[in-house]
């Protein structure tokens, strides 16, 4: 039994007495390992666990789902990137049981996640062009960094250079000079990753207090700040409207 790197996700997988004492330490052919950290592919491999998340095998190398599939030859594919207006929800994975699988919501212009974490948005009921009847009011993005919308002038997702905050611009013609920063540096691949350029993980800051949520955040420094390590990725859906405009 040898250890397995997991490729290209920038982790290792280290086969040791770690993680709770209380914990049953399984077998993996002669490897011992604890089930909360890894799984045993047939009796003789295995991969870890990340985020919350098992990674699959696939011949020789452990993979994540949300980034790879494998072809059976056996060879990894990474997945294709979402197409371009293509409308997009974000979830949560985390080792925390609070965050993992959460969806992401947006208020206050931010995204924030965990179980106390609404979708505020705002209407102008002005049928037939506009019926807040027909919005599921749900934070819906677009591939191309616009948020599901129908307010004049749109409403655009980025990453705030400054804090590294997930968020979203105000709408329409009050959006301002961050809508040129729309969907820079990420990429969503189709049911798969939502993915910054050189990062591995996003943060989630819990607000002050004791409401469960979560500020998502792109961690622009080495120190985490007591924020928790997490993974977005997209789930495709077919709502196009989104909201008439989130606040």
């Amino acid at each position: 039994m040898t250890i397995r790197s997991l490729l290209l996700l920038g982790a290792t997988a280290i086969v040791g007495p770690v993680g709770a004492l209380a914990e049953e330490i399984l077998f993996c052919g002669s490897a011992p390992y604890y089930a909360s950290q890894y799984t045993c592919y047939d009796s003789e491999f295995l991969c870890p666990i990340l985020y919350g998340q098992p990674t699959l095998r696939c011949g020789d190398a452990c993979h994540s789902p949300d980034l790879y599939w494998c072809d059976g030859t056996p060879q990894l594919r990474q997945l294709p990137i979402m197409p371009v207006g293509y409308p997009y929800k974000l979830l949560v994975q985390s080792s925390n049981p609070a965050l993992d699988g959460r969806t992401v919501h947006v208020s206050g212009l931010q995204f924030r996640a965990g179980a106390d974490a609404v979708t505020t948005t705002y209407c102008y009921n002005a049928p037939p062009l506009y019926d807040c009847s027909l919005y599921v009011n749900q934070t819906i993005l677009l591939e191309n960094g616009s948020m599901s919308v129908d307010v004049p002038g749109g409403q655009f997702w980025y990453v705030d250079p400054d804090t590294g905050l997930l968020r979203t611009t105000a709408a329409g013609k009050a959006a301002g000079p961050e809508r040129y920063l729309a969907g820079l540096g990420v990429t969503t691949y189709h049911d798969g990753y939502f993915w910054y350029t050189g990062k591995s993980y996003w943060l989630a800051c819990k607000e002050p207090g004791d409401a469960e949520i979560y500020n998502i955040a792109m961690p622009i420094t080495d120190d985490d700040g007591g924020c928790e390590r997490i993974r977005l990725v997209s789930e495709n859906t077919a709502i196009f409207r989104g909201a008439y405009s989130y606040t």
